[in-house]
């Protein structure tokens, strides 16, 4: 019996102690934490501050709030407790020797000696102009694939037989209203293929054409409609022979469209061979009822040799603006301009000749170089938010969708900014700035890639910090 009680009491007393030793060796954890309205600060561009609100789950607990800058600098600043408040607002002062990107890292300090987890504030101390973020939005055109997470509003395929296209020329044809020029088309069995990219399937239309009200593109670019044939298909607009053997009217692909004068025009190239990409001629065509039905301009035409055999167009105080290249990825890009009203009159064009620092009228052989590049398909446009011309366009050499921004449209232009490169778009091409983009920080553009041979919307966000 003796025994028994003995260990009985052996056993309790090892509990005893057990659980004492558990509890006074048991790791502390914070209740008492900070909580950030945001955890990624941008100075202000004037006063050089960043700043969030700061939330305490029991502030009465605390003694202090202690903070510190990453990289093993010496700077630390401790805020009394009888400073803070249930919203306090945080704020420090960016200094000019303080690197790109840094962290701010807060710790509270409780009374009873323990210490809450870290709070890491990111600071982007960027100054000057830069391109912050670039993400890809949704989807425009075609099946979403597996894998895909974001979103696919206009599922093409199934709606108007566009299971795949690339380019999406966007322009504004009324406020509000969008139309939206697309390539070589084919059907509902267009099959994404990587052995072997590229199209495929059946319908083969030359271009197809969309319409689109949709004015918020967070979550995605939306079609109100697209110019359909009588069994709702998408239908082609500019006509293209589909002679593939390479020595006739192989296809006609819009490079650029615009409102001018109340009537809506797309132009394009001929293909003969894409081979070299031996075009025919570029040309022009116009509709007058919004996009219903459209007509070809006899009398506009640019050969084959002409550095406006691709271009883009803007439209700003009065002029049309037209930055072209020849066909193909390998030219420099050289500019022209023309009152809306004369759009058909290509005796009217007025060429920059840089070296006369004058416009040129009605001989495109006095066009100078604007930006000596291997310029590829291209759009741009005139932001007002950061009174600059922005152009984007495809470079070979690069990879990549690169953009440059001039402050006077004849230039100069600046160095290269990458948009999107081909390591993490694989084949990507194509670059059509949205109208949207006029004003604001984000550029919005349109994005095509050769293997899901389907275009999608790209969201780049701009930032002016100016001169610290």
């Amino acid at each position: 019996m003796k025994n028994i009680l003995f260990m009985v009491l052996s056993f309790s007393i090892f509990l005893l102690f057990s659980c004492s030793d558990k509890e006074e060796n048991e790791p502390f954890i914070p209740v008492d934490e900070i909580i950030s309205a945001k955890t990624f600060l941008i100075p202000n561009k004037d006063t050089k501050v960043v700043s969030t609100i700061l939330n305490f789950k029991n502030i009465d607990a605390i003694d202090y709030l202690m903070v510190r800058k990453s990289g093993g600098n010496s700077y630390s600043v401790k805020i009394d407790r009888n400073e803070l408040t249930a919203d306090y607002v945080f704020n420090y002062v960016v200094q000019k020797t303080d690197p790109q990107n840094f962290r701010l890292i807060l710790v509270a300090v409780y009374k009873d000696g323990n210490k809450s987890n870290d709070l890491s504030l990111n600071v982007d101390n960027r100054w000057g102009f830069f391109i912050r973020s670039v993400s890809r939005t949704a989807r425009v055109t075609g099946s979403s694939m597996d894998g895909e997470n974001f979103p696919n509003p206009n599922n093409t395929a199934t709606k108007w037989n566009v299971g795949g296209t690339d380019l999406g020329i966007i322009w504004e044809m009324q406020p509000g209203k969008y139309g939206i020029f697309f390539g070589d088309t084919f059907g509902y069995d267009f099959k994404p293929n990587p052995a072997n990219p590229g199209p495929n399937g059946g319908s083969w239309r030359s271009n197809v054409l969309a319409f689109s009200e949709d004015n918020d593109l967070e979550d995605g670019l939306s079609f109100s409609n697209m110019a359909t044939d009588d069994k709702g298909y998408a239908r082609e607009i500019v006509y293209g022979g589909k002679d593939s053997s390479g020595n006739g009217d192989w296809t006609s692909i819009p490079t650029a469209a615009i409102r001018a004068n109340g009537i809506d025009y797309v132009h394009y190239f001929n293909m003969r061979n894409w081979t070299g990409w031996i075009t025919n001629y570029s040309g022009i065509y116009k509709s007058v009822d919004n996009g219903l039905t459209w007509a070809k301009c006899k009398d506009i035409t640019f050969s084959s040799y002409s550095f406006f055999g691709q271009v883009g167009y803007f439209k700003k105080d009065g002029y049309v603006y037209m930055i072209g290249t020849q066909t193909g990825r390998d030219s420099n890009a050289k500019l022209a301009r023309f009152h809306e009203t004369d759009i058909e009159n290509k005796t009217a064009y007025e060429y920059w000749n840089a070296f006369t620092n004058q416009w040129i009228k009605g001989n495109e052989n006095e066009a100078t170089v604007l930006i000596e590049d291997k310029v590829g398909e291209l759009s741009f446009i005139y932001n007002e938010t950061h009174k600059k011309w922005i152009i984007a366009y495809f470079n070979a050499d690069r990879y990549n969708i690169t953009m440059r921004t001039a402050e006077d449209i004849t230039g100069p232009w600046s160095e290269p900014y990458e948009l999107a490169n081909g390591r993490e778009y694989a084949q990507l091409y194509g670059s059509y700035i949205h109208p949207l983009s006029v004003t604001g920080d984000n550029l919005y553009f349109t994005m095509s890639m050769w293997m899901p041979y389907n275009v999608f919307l790209m969201k780049a966000e701009l930032a002016d910090m100016g001169e610290f």
